[in-house]
């Protein structure tokens, strides 16, 4: 122990997943506790305590209420491995592993083992850019136009007022996971990606909460180059040096050199198995961060201290608050739940323990992680899992605050976090036709180049009586399932084989070719339909 979507059957699950939609949602159950009493409920910590964890006694028993936590969260859902922070006092108070890195090898999780932590990247991030606010590179609110973005949106409007804060809370118009995220899991690298959004139709500037990897891979990317650096430079060089971080880096390379690291795990027949790999370098500012405990606990105390570590200044105050401060509603109030907001790489909203800085992170391969800061109680916990996202890491981190800072009974944390991972990826859409059913023309008729500015050339080939595209530069293939008529299914997500994605062939009566496929794994924002070339 230390101290158009009727293409799309879904959206890509292999992809940086949207959990920071739901990091904060789950706060603002009616069923809340009352934090603003002032009175301590059984077994609860005051919110007003500036020290909720003071004495060894407290300490003692709040870590053994969290290997509890833990140890109960794995049983039950089977999740491989796990890793703990508590922080409170300008201190890490407590990290710990429990279960395996791997499945297959056993060996255990420790707090130095190092995770993917995808989308909680998202606030470390942020962090790098207080720090290059600080050194008057940049600022919040420059237009990122004014320092010489190379990569211009749909609406030039648009393009020379977008700032880095609009970037970094969600609002710039670039539509979710739609944008960008596709043409990433086909091997698109980030600069071309970056280069194809202006073909993106944008959603209302600046009206709209609207969760893009690669609104923030831009905002990153801009703020990098007005450095002079690369982004995984710049966030060595900002943050995790000074910090003390010596395991965490924005580099897929440095999670692979790491013999202690979590693999990622998947339910592949009701067993989690590390069947799969995640290669974020292109979204690193939104997603490629790989850490440990040890690290992150550091980061969230400088969080809580006003960007304070180890009795230094390392971050600006008055920057870091800004971060912290809402820029966009996600979600209005409904009955007794009050509204959600983000602000610059955080969920940033009052919810059942109080205000809340917040972020989730999950990769459909087999990362989840989340961290939960509440600033009036001075108190953080980080959680790092090594399986897809089934609402673990969450659950353990709500029913911890839920004891320290409450009641421990506002909710049924298990239940309320299942139930919202379970539908992560969207109601899966009726199938026009059935797997097996024969295609209404001989395959050769849809062999094939098809192609259009967004995706590139997608090229059909027939192979043992099948078709299969192949996309990307490295013509990654996809088998595709016939579902009668002119429909196929394809798997863009293997490691999800329950979403997969519709292709649609165009062949006119009479004619030897098709004309045309709409591939609903680029159908988000309308932009998956590629003619034959």
């Amino acid at each position: 122990m230390n101290r158009h979507p009727a293409r799309r059957i879904t959206h890509a699950a292999v992809l940086c997943a949207c959990v920071a939609l739901l990091a904060g949602a789950c706060s603002n159950s009616a069923d809340s506790a009352d934090s603003g009493s002032g009175e301590v409920a059984s077994g609860g910590v005051d919110p007003g305590d500036s020290d909720p964890l003071g004495s060894d006694s407290e300490l003692e028993a709040a870590t053994e209420l969290l290997d509890g936590i833990v140890e109960d969260t794995m049983e039950r859902t089977g999740v491989p491995g796990v890793a703990v922070a508590v922080v409170s006092d300008d201190e890490v108070l407590y990290t710990q592993g429990y279960g395996v890195r791997s499945t297959e090898t056993d060996e255990p999780v420790a707090s130095d083992t190092v995770f993917q932590i995808a989308s909680m990247s998202k606030p470390l991030s942020s962090t790098v850019m207080s720090g290059l606010v600080d050194e008057g590179v940049i600022d919040w609110d420059d237009p990122i136009s004014e320092h010489g973005n190379p990569y211009p949106l749909s609406d030039p409007w648009v393009t020379e007022h977008v700032t880095f804060a609009d970037l970094f809370s969600h609002r710039s118009g670039l539509p979710g996971t739609a944008a960008g995220n596709d043409l990433e899991g086909i091997g698109i690298p980030r600069t071309e990606v970056l280069e194809r959004l202006h073909l993106v139709p944008l959603n209302p500037f600046r009206q709209n909460f609207s969760y893009s990897n690669w609104a923030m891979t831009l905002g990153g990317e801009v703020a990098a180059m007005a450095a002079g650096e690369s982004w995984e430079d710049l966030s060595e060089r900002i943050l995790f040096e000074p910090a003390g971080m010596d395991s965490t880096s924005a580099r897929y390379s440095d999670f692979l050199a790491a013999e202690n690291r979590a693999e990622q795990h998947a339910l592949v027949d009701d067993e989690w198995v590390p069947e799969f790999k995640r290669m974020p370098d292109g979204q690193a500012p939104a997603g490629g961060v790989s850490s440990t405990v040890e690290d992150l606990g550091r980061w969230a105390v400088l969080q809580l201290a006003n960007g304070s570590l180890d009795g230094e200044q390392l971050i600006e105050g008055e920057s870091l608050d800004v971060t912290h401060t809402p820029h966009i509603t996600k979600s209005q109030a409904v009955g007794d739940s009050p509204a959600s907001s983000y602000g610059l790489g955080w969920n940033a909203s009052e919810g059942s323990f109080g205000l809340e800085w917040s972020h989730s992170g999950a990769f459909s391969t087999g990362a989840a992680t989340t961290v939960k800061l509440l600033p009036d109680s001075d108190l953080g916990i980080v959680v790092l899992t090594n399986a897809a996202p089934i609402g673990a890491a969450e659950e353990i981190a709500d029913r911890f605050l839920d004891e320290m800072v409450a009641d421990g009974n506002t909710e049924d944390w298990a239940a309320l976090w299942g139930e919202r991972m379970g539908g992560l990826y969207g109601e899966q859409s009726e199938l026009p036709g059935t797997p097996g059913d024969d295609p209404a023309h001989e395959l050769s008729v849809y062999e094939g180049t098809y192609a259009n500015d967004y995706v590139g050339d997608v090229t059909i080939v027939a192979r043992d009586g099948s078709l299969v595209a192949l996309m990307g530069p490295d013509a990654k293939e996809y088998p595709m399932t016939p579902l009668g008529a002119d429909y196929f299914m394809y798997l863009d997500a293997p490691e999800t084989p329950d979403y997969p994605a519709l292709a649609e062939f165009t062949v006119a009566d009479g004619a030897t070719e098709a004309s045309a496929v709409i591939l609903g794994g680029f159908d988000g924002a309308g932009l998956g339909t590629l003619e034959r070339v």
